[in-house]
């Protein structure tokens, strides 16, 4: 499996070369999902859609007005202080829940701007402001996420199969490696130009690892299960902006295989907490790609240097070097 495959296949990662679409009764092909005690919601939505039901340029207009409402937020002059921004981007996020999502259009998935623009927004309120993205990622979006409920509607077997080839879906998803690194420039020209203290420096590192984690490894995680070169070199790409690349290896070779398994780092204990977790998957998933690696060098009969893991560290640290000859060495941290 070198770093980038010149054809992919089952044999070497857990890669999505072909949809599986399971069979399903006639009467039951678009049926809304069964509830589940164990949502996360205060409501359901799109329970009584009629089967086969698609996005109007309706409901696409209301999705574009509300991005462009939250771009706007973006806007607000900081002399208006956090009040008026926070105050706006929660309204809209809070209209949001009656907006019309019938899974066919990229634009509800857009809404993911949100974070890189309170980010920046709370770096440039400065002070204690700077660590607002906290409040939003622990309290704001947990919150909205409770309140917004669960979309229990499902697309006919005939749908799936169309949105599965369609290429808007695709081209989100490989345009948030240059939207990160873009996000990544502006931060590194923010700390190195922007005459921020010590204080603010630290809300915005702690801002870019969330830009970088909550974004980035999401969607590199979903890219590197694709069959496409450039989807997997993208979410290489993506993880490696997170220094998180060795994640390619274990989660493809070693998490699929044994998940739900004592030999799976990823896969949570009965009864632990998430603290406990945390440092365990942290640390158990790079020994774990380190494993694999080393198993697969010895299969093959290959030197230690041939192994992906540096070469993905090497990445992180030619992204990280690159930022800072562009614009300073406070983009190193």
């Amino acid at each position: 499996m070198p770093l980038l495959e010149a054809q992919a296949s089952v044999d070497t990662a857990c890669i999505s070369t072909a949809p599986v679409f399971a069979r399903t009764a006639p009467a039951r092909d678009g049926a809304a999902k069964s509830h589940d005690l164990g949502w996360w919601a205060l409501m359901e939505h799109n329970r009584g859609r009629p089967v086969g039901t698609r996005s109007s340029w309706a409901d696409s207009a209301a999705w574009a007005a509300f991005l462009a409402g939250i771009a706007a937020c973006g806007l607000i002059p900081v002399s208006q202080g956090w009040c008026l921004f926070n105050a706006s981007v929660i309204a809209l996020v809070f209209l949001s829940i009656w907006l019309p999502d019938h899974g066919d259009t990229v634009l509800p998935f857009c809404s993911i701007i949100i974070l890189p623009i309170v980010v920046f927004k709370s770096v440039a309120m400065g002070g204690w402001w700077s660590y607002s993205i906290l409040l939003y990622v622990f309290g704001v979006i947990p919150f909205f996420d409770y309140l917004v409920g669960v979309d229990v509607g499902n697309q006919t077997r005939a749908v799936q199969r169309e949105l599965h080839s369609a290429f808007r879906f695709e081209l989100l998803t490989l345009l948030v490696a240059p939207g990160i690194l873009v996000c990544l420039g502006y931060g590194a020209w923010l700390a190195n130009f922007g005459g921020l203290s010590y204080l603010e420096l630290g809300g915005l590192c702690i801002g870019m690892g969330i830009i970088t984690g909550v974004i980035g490894i999401v969607v590199g995680h979903e890219l590197c299960h694709k069959a496409s070169r450039l989807e997997r070199a993208f979410g290489r790409l993506l993880l490696c902006a997170a220094c998180y690349g060795h994640f390619y290896v274990e989660h493809t070779l070693g998490h699929h295989k044994d998940v739900a398994t004592d030999r799976d780092p990823a896969t949570s204990r009965y009864g632990e907490s998430f603290y406990e977790f945390l440092p365990r998957v942290v640390k158990g998933e790079f020994l774990s790609a380190c494993r694999i690696e080393a198993a697969r060098l010895q299969r093959k009969g290959l030197p230690w240097w041939h192994s992906e893991i540096p070469a993905y560290f090497l990445v992180s640290a030619a992204m990280a070097l690159g930022f800072a000859a562009a614009t300073g060495p406070l983009a190193v941290p």
